[in-house]
């Protein structure tokens, strides 16, 4: 099975998404960048029945090398041919990332389903902790955890 964007070509990702997003109301989008200047995760605002709502879209780039190449981006190697695969891991995952907000913005659109319910785990606290994180480190047990 071909993964999907797995030969991306594509270098403007991160503008359709900001563009995608702005459109749709976000506000205060922050990229926020690993050691390597590579974007590792995008955050940002919105306002939902007078309520700022923060939320935070990770990349998960480790995930994507192991899907694509069977090894880490460290465990890629060095030299040209390692460096074009690290390239190819970022441009897969951003453009995953872009066509699934671009998807869940049509839904929104026609009324199919709530912005914050297609969003919800992706939903900060005030740790910048996701929804998503906070239940998978209960076990998905919701409330106190019991």
């Amino acid at each position: 099975m071909a993964l999907k964007n797995s030969t991306s070509k594509s270098t403007n990702s991160f503008a359709n998404i900001q563009k995608c997003l702005s459109t749709h109301g976000a506000q205060r989008m922050i990229f926020d960048y690993d050691q390597q200047g590579k974007v590792r995760a995008l955050s940002f605002g919105l306002e939902i029945d007078g309520k700022m709502l923060g939320f935070k879209l990770p990349a998960r780039l480790e995930n994507v090398s192991r899907i694509m190449y069977g090894c880490l981006l460290c465990d890629l190697g060095e030299g040209v041919i390692a460096d074009k695969k690290r390239d190819q891991v970022y441009k897969t995952a951003w453009a995953n990332i872009r066509d699934w907000i671009v998807a869940q913005m049509a839904m929104i659109d026609t009324q199919m389903v709530k912005f914050e319910e297609v969003f919800l785990p992706y939903i900060v606290d005030k740790n910048n902790e996701t929804l998503f994180e906070k239940v998978e480190n209960k076990n998905f047990l919701l409330g106190d955890g019991k």
